[in-house]
């Protein structure tokens, strides 16, 4: 650190044609232009540290606090004012000072682009003894705008090399999204054509600012699944189930999901969902007394991607 400041002390004086010397624009000769940059919905918030500069000159400064800006030296000419922040779509006002004009004061308003906070992109493959299997994507997003969600007007899909835009869903968050993507919606029927394939999201708002963000890539699909092998097939059971399955190896880190549905009226509801089970564990006890009835279970994998691949329903009776 000594060092450094040393460096600074023996510097030479910064040269006075950088743009963003205070130099530049800090003269009481000739005329001056004065304005704020603000935010564009109502109530009006001053911004700072925006990025104006001054066309044809090369001045350019930064917003105050309170967002005001000024130039200053300026000979009578035609201007245009252009401000910039990132995560803003620019403006811009074209000025022009007559002989003799000693000031202009021109207000500059930002509109707030859409940004991602945070995504989640992963497989589910979910095999099934009655409808057969099904592999799907789900793209889940996080999104923030400093205008407010509000402000979103629309949140699109797209992969060009599949030819795919498609909306994403809003949930019941007011700034988070999902798109689920079946196999049947991609060539040959197969999920795999997404697999390092770059995806990308366009978010727009009602001001017509638009985000392009990615890409963004499915990393990978788990095709096997474990197999449940007790109880099954309709074996009586007692009302605190042992559930046990085959064991499976993948390379990579995993853990087994079981989830437990009960059979009513011929609808198979979801009534359980295990934590986490360490890969070396091969079965589980289920932890509450189930009532008499007819259940199935399925035993899954998941990643550290969350990517997820289910058995077939192994069914049971407790009596």
């Amino acid at each position: 650190m000594f060092s450094l400041l040393v460096l600074i002390s023996c510097a030479p004086e910064a040269p006075h044609n950088n743009p963003l010397d205070p130099a530049l624009n800090n003269t009481d000769s000739g005329a001056k232009i004065t304005g704020k940059v603000y935010s564009f919905y109502q109530p009006l918030r001053p911004l700072k540290n925006v990025m104006v500069t001054l066309s044809p000159t090369e001045q350019a400064t930064l917003t105050d606090e309170q967002g005001n800006f000024v130039f200053q030296n300026l000979n009578p000419n035609q201007y245009r004012l252009i401000a910039n922040k990132t995560y803003y779509m620019p403006d811009s006002a074209a000025i022009s000072i007559a002989s003799g004009e000693d000031e202009k004061n021109v207000n500059l308003f930002l509109n707030a682009l859409p940004q991602i906070k945070s995504m989640e992109y992963y497989s589910e493959h979910i095999d099934r003894w009655w409808l057969g299997e099904i592999y799907h994507a789900i793209f889940t997003l996080i999104v923030a705008d400093s205008d407010g969600v509000a402000d979103l007007d629309s949140v699109i899909f797209k992969s060009p090399s599949l030819n795919i835009s498609k909306p994403f869903n809003a949930t019941s968050r007011a700034d988070s999204f999902m798109i689920d993507i079946e196999n049947f919606e991609l060539p040959d029927l197969n999920l795999q054509h997404l697999i390092e394939n770059e995806t990308y999201v366009q978010l727009k708002d009602k001001a017509e600012g638009r985000v392009i963000a990615g890409p963004f890539f499915l990393r990978r699909i788990i095709e096997d699944a474990p197999s449940g092998l007790t109880p099954a097939e309709l074996d009586t059971a007692s009302s605190f189930p042992n559930l046990s399955w085959q064991p499976i190896g993948f390379p990579f880190s995993f853990s087994f999901v079981v989830q437990v549905y009960r059979v009513d009226a011929g609808l198979t509801i979801l009534i359980h969902t295990s934590p986490d089970i360490p890969l070396s564990q091969f079965n589980y006890d289920y932890p509450d007394s189930l009532a008499s009835g007819t259940y199935v279970w399925t035993v899954g994998v998941r990643d550290n991607l969350k990517n997820f691949s289910r058995s077939k329903e192994a069914s049971f009776i407790v009596r």
